[in-house]
């Protein structure tokens, strides 16, 4: 099996997140925030997709898409996870507003989701 270069796995991760619906989008959101924060995002999406038993049924498209991402920035430098925050932030000025305001406001500092003021 080859080895996917950090810049295809960026290629294919913005490919797929610009071919996710809105609601995938939003279930991205929080393991995003968890990521770039390094916090835990207490969230039953996150924590489903997480937990996932594949005897139970098959992952979708989606888990496994969000799955390698997990996988993928575990080992990239902060260089990479830079480019890839980047380019997805340039991809989507809605879900780009969501992220900041989730960066900077949606986890306090025990971890717990504070309540987030709606445009």
């Amino acid at each position: 099996m080859t080895m996917l270069s950090v810049d295809a796995q960026i290629r294919y991760l913005v490919q797929w997140f610009n071919e996710w619906s809105e609601l995938q989008k939003s279930d991205f959101l929080p393991i995003m925030t968890e990521k770039y924060t390094n916090k835990p995002y207490v969230n039953g999406i996150t924590n489903d997709i997480a937990n996932i038993n594949c005897q139970e049924k098959p992952m979708s498209l989606f888990q496994c898409r969000v799955k390698l991402f997990k996988e993928w920035f575990s080992q990239w430098n902060p260089e990479q996870r830079e480019s890839f925050l980047k380019k997805i932030l340039e991809s989507d000025a809605s879900f780009a507003e969501k992220l900041k305001g989730e960066m900077q406001n949606g986890i306090d500092h025990d971890g717990n989701e504070e309540e987030i003021l709606e445009d």
